[in-house]
């Protein structure tokens, strides 16, 4: 179930712009909650219910933009909710992005950009609710999927590097890589597996991770991460 919300003080495109949701989540039979709001403020208390928020980017009393600041700084770490900015003017969207939003769509162009819009969200918001089972400490630990950075053999361990802490498990690297392998991750070295969310860039000799963490590449390893790599990217932009 996907809960969503519209924000925008326009009447009359609210409610198509729900009706164009409705279709779109019923073609691709996802279900889905929709309220919408008339401005910010009224979101504000209530934007933890939802998975994805549309936020209209020239509203009065609190704009779009300053609105997501706000809800930024209420959920910490947490990917969600999803934004979406909607906007008359493309040169709004500048401004738009430094409040991290998830993507953006054109009053003017709604039945090309929200389609895709809609298909990237759905795709994010399962990475993000897969988890994997732990065992770690004598303890059975849920991790979500998408927090995993890398996982790392030591000695007869295999860490696994999340964005939060780190999970020592006993175990071995092919046994924990056939685990993670179908949500995304890469083999570069027989002593790493890294998450292709997590990726910067490929080097000759090292996989860069977004967060400035290097990662040895093994030669024979090179072309079929990148092949791999390279598909991910391409399949999560269908």
């Amino acid at each position: 179930m996907l809960n969503i919300s519209v924000v925008d003080d326009e009447i009359v495109f609210v409610e198509n712009l729900i009706k164009k949701i409705t279709e779109i989540c019923d073609k691709m039979k996802i279900e889905c909650t929709i309220d919408k709001y008339s401005n910010g403020y009224d979101l504000l208390e209530y934007y933890k219910k939802y998975h994805l928020i549309f936020l209209d980017i020239e509203m009065p009393l609190i704009d779009g933009i300053e609105t997501a600041k706000k809800i930024n700084e209420l959920k910490g770490d947490s990917e969600i909710p999803f934004f979406v900015f909607i906007t008359s003017h493309d040169e709004l969207v500048f401004d738009a992005l430094k409040s991290f939003p998830y993507s953006f769509i054109r009053k003017n162009m709604i039945d090309i950009d929200l389609p895709e819009c809609l298909i990237r969200i759905n795709n994010s918001f399962n990475e993000i609710k897969n988890t994997i089972i732990l065992h770690t400490e004598r303890k059975d630990i849920p991790v979500i999927i998408s927090d995993i950075i890398y996982l790392e053999k030591i000695k007869n361990y295999v860490v696994y590097h999340t964005y939060k802490q780190d999970y020592k498990v006993r175990s071995d690297m092919n046994t924990e890589f056939e685990k993670v392998v179908f949500f995304g991750f890469v083999r570069p070295h027989i002593g790493y597996a890294v998450n292709n969310k997590a990726i910067e860039y490929i080097a000759a000799d090292c996989v860069m991770l977004k967060n400035n963490i290097s990662i040895p590449l093994n030669k024979k390893y090179r072309e079929e991460i990148k092949k791999k790599y390279f598909k991910w990217l391409g399949d999560r932009n269908v």
